[in-house]
């Protein structure tokens, strides 16, 4: 038997993003971005409850939106992560997305607002530093061993930072051998093997124990490299309705990149979009946003959401 991978976005989300695992998200953004991270509030925390309606009401895609990324906020900043195992079209543009959407939304937080001299609300200042870590499954930067990146707001010819260290946005390449620290040595030993060393922190530790997915590799796979080809459900520890999650997924997956593949044999250059959704509304919304950000035309949202023209466009982030 062998475990799921921990970059399986149903096991990303349910370690990262559940209520119960708020110290872990903490190690994370600590290791990485040495920030204490106090008083978190987890947004869209793990709910298999929500997940398995999805499934059984025929909306895995936009299952698979939901489950994209981890959000979160604490006592003096906003945090987003991501993962990411295979190169995709426009991944750079998305990673800048997702952290600058959230920096946006804070504008005009009332609760958050300092106020003048004369009492009056400063609006700007309900803008908070965001942190954002992308973890990828693949070797993005080529030009050298680094496994991690953190990007700030930089002039590069007076070699001087920003005054404020608003944006902060890190890639984690698990290929790469170049690990700063020994905690980000233990975060990659977990996210390519599923488990941590016994030197490991107690909150690193602990990942492997609550992600309870099993996966069986196939008698026909040769494949020895870490990922979830090769592999197949064969249980979900004490949780049938994680099991078939799990395997919805694994079949949404499937489907998706069949599709890419029969595309690219009938000549097309931009495939198959993600976001033909046949849920709700909001679900349709959501997926937009996701195609939005991967940089998909309008019209090719319009065509594949069912959503109006008008909007889409309503959804295009101003600038």
């Amino acid at each position: 038997m062998k475990r799921i991978s921990a970059t399986n976005d149903l096991a990303f989300k349910k370690v990262l993003a559940s209520e119960e695992n708020k110290d872990i998200l903490g190690g994370l953004i600590k290791d990485f971005f040495d920030v204490e991270a106090e008083e978190i509030i987890i947004e869209n925390p793990y709910s298999i409850a929500a997940y398995i309606e999805h499934v059984r009401g025929g909306e895995a895609i936009v299952l698979r939106h939901t489950l994209k990324d981890v959000a979160a906020s604490f006592k003096t900043a906003d945090f987003v992560s991501e993962v990411q195992v295979s190169q995709v079209r426009y991944f750079d543009e998305r990673t800048l997305y997702y952290p600058f959407d959230r920096y946006c939304k804070n504008y005009d937080k009332a609760d958050a607002m300092v106020m003048d001299a004369q009492g009056k609300p400063i609006r700007y200042s309900s803008l908070r530093p965001v942190f954002a870590l992308n973890v990828l499954g693949y070797s993005h930067f080529k030009d050298d061993d680094d496994a991690l990146r953190i990007f700030e707001l930089y002039d590069p010819v007076r070699n001087k930072r920003f005054n404020k260290e608003l944006l902060r946005i890190g890639y984690f390449e698990l290929s790469k051998p170049g690990l700063e620290t020994i905690n980000q040595k233990h975060w990659k030993d977990y996210f390519t093997t599923g488990a941590a060393g016994a030197d490991a922190p107690v909150q690193t530790q602990r990942e492997a124990q609550r992600s309870g997915f099993v996966l069986e590799r196939r008698s026909d796979e040769a494949d020895e490299k870490p990922s979830l080809r090769g592999f197949e459900t064969s249980e979900v520890r004490d949780d049938e309705a994680e099991r078939e999650v799990a395997l919805a997924l694994e079949k949404g997956q499937a489907i998706y990149e069949a599709e890419l593949v029969s595309s690219f044999l009938d000549g097309k250059d931009e495939g198959k979009a993600e976001g033909k959704a046949e849920g709700k509304a909001e679900g349709k919304v959501e997926v937009a946003k996701s195609m939005l950000a991967d940089g998909e035309s309008v019209e090719k949202i319009v065509k594949y959401t069912g959503l109006s023209l008008v909007q889409i466009k309503a959804l295009v982030p101003k600038s």
